[in-house]
């Protein structure tokens, strides 16, 4: 008896019956899904977000913020590219500010130099950039960004400050690993050891600065009445009846005798310090048990000297940087004999009005904003400390 209810239990049903669940069921997921009384109810909009209305008199609740359409196009807001400023539109202070070259520098994206663990705007760092030898395809590191005609699409960028000395400090020992990013050491992958630095990057990156700030200058000074004017010398006495002063621009050298001095003396600087580590390392070699044992030594991590140096301050001085007082503020004066060379500054003034002429300025304009910025750019990297 019970074999036989198990069997009951158990029996297949048959095809009649299963057409008929079927059907059932479609008829019941059909009148589900036209049924209105489970669909989102009306919204509500206020300043900020969507409310959906709740049935009765609960309270709205908020839509979530990934499908609400006023955050998204308030979020749309801030991504898409805006529009370029009217020069009519401007007020005076902001024409001041939109001809000033540091309020362009310092709005530039702010950039990590992962040598000094520096932050900048990206006005003072160098890129540089991975691209492929014609002959040899190997993967070389060069400035294409200093380049004329230089599009933006380069691919992942090394930064760096924009220094001459921290560029031969790259040079050595392979140092300008440090400059790749997290970004980069994936994407190179086991071709990262055949990249190739120049030895000659630090004169080839000012040999382009060089470049950039000739082609900028060489437009204005052959465009006679303007934004170029003579002047006698960068005093305020000359200054200050000009107007609208933005830089001055010396067609000679403004290096002095003290500036030979103070190459003379970095060399006395770095051939004592030298002699001084040689003599730890003598004395050190010759050190008997006793004694060493009675001398403190550095922690492992320290790398510095290990014997007296001259203090920062000096050994390091501020760098020399020129500037002339105008109208009871400082304006940038620049020598192109030793920003450029002489002949490309015999090469500006041939054959233009300002032939023969000592000192020029530059005026106010968004026109010379461009060659201010690379002016300052070519300075930063070439300077030294001043005496």
């Amino acid at each position: 008896m019970q074999r036989r209810v198990l069997l009951e239990r158990l029996r297949i049903p048959s095809i009649s019956n299963c057409v008929r669940r079927i059907s059932l069921w479609r008829h019941i997921s059909t009148s589900t899904s036209t049924d209105k009384s489970d669909s989102p109810g009306p919204t509500l909009q206020d300043a900020h977000r969507t409310l959906r209305v709740r049935k009765g008199n609960g309270r709205p609740l908020p839509i979530p913020p990934i499908i609400d359409p006023i955050v998204i196009s308030e979020r749309n807001r801030w991504t898409e590219k805006k529009p370029q400023p009217k020069q009519d539109e401007l007020t005076p202070f902001q024409q001041k500010l939109y001809q000033n070259p540091y309020a362009h520098a310092l709005t530039t994206p702010v950039r990590l130099c992962p040598v000094t663990h520096t932050r900048l705007p990206s006005a003072f760092l160098l890129s540089l950039h991975i691209k492929l030898h014609p002959e040899t395809s190997d993967p070389w590191l060069v400035p294409v960004t200093l380049t004329p005609n230089a599009s933006n699409s380069h691919g992942l960028p090394a930064r760096f400050i924009a220094r001459r000395p921290l560029v031969s400090f790259l040079g050595r020992r392979n140092n300008w690993r440090r400059t790749l990013s997290l970004r980069l050491y994936d994407k190179l992958g086991t071709s990262l050891k055949s990249i190739v630095w120049r030895e000659d990057m630090p004169d080839l990156i000012q040999t382009l600065l060089q470049q950039q700030v000739y082609r900028k200058l060489r437009w204005h000074f052959g465009q006679p009445g303007g934004k170029l004017e003579r002047c006698a010398s960068a005093h305020s006495a000359d200054l200050d009846p000009l107007n609208d002063v933005a830089c001055v621009l010396y067609l000679r050298t403004l290096r002095t005798r003290a500036d030979e001095l103070q190459a003379e003396v970095q060399k006395i600087v770095l051939e004592v310090e030298d002699m001084v580590d040689q003599l730890a390392k003598l004395q050190k070699k010759n050190y008997s048990p006793a004694i060493e044992a009675m001398i403190r030594s550095p922690p492992h991590w320290w790398r510095g000297p290990l014997l007296p140096r001259l203090q920062t301050n000096l050994r390091f001085p501020p760098l020399a940087f020129h500037t002339a007082e105008y109208r009871g503020r400082r304006v940038a004066v620049y020598g192109l004999y030793d920003l450029l060379d002489e002949e490309r500054v015999r090469e500006l003034v041939t054959g233009t009005s300002f032939e023969g002429a000592d000192c020029v300025v530059l005026k106010e304009s968004r026109m010379i904003v461009p060659v201010q910025m690379a002016l300052m750019q070519l300075e930063g990297y070439a300077a030294e400390s001043g005496p």
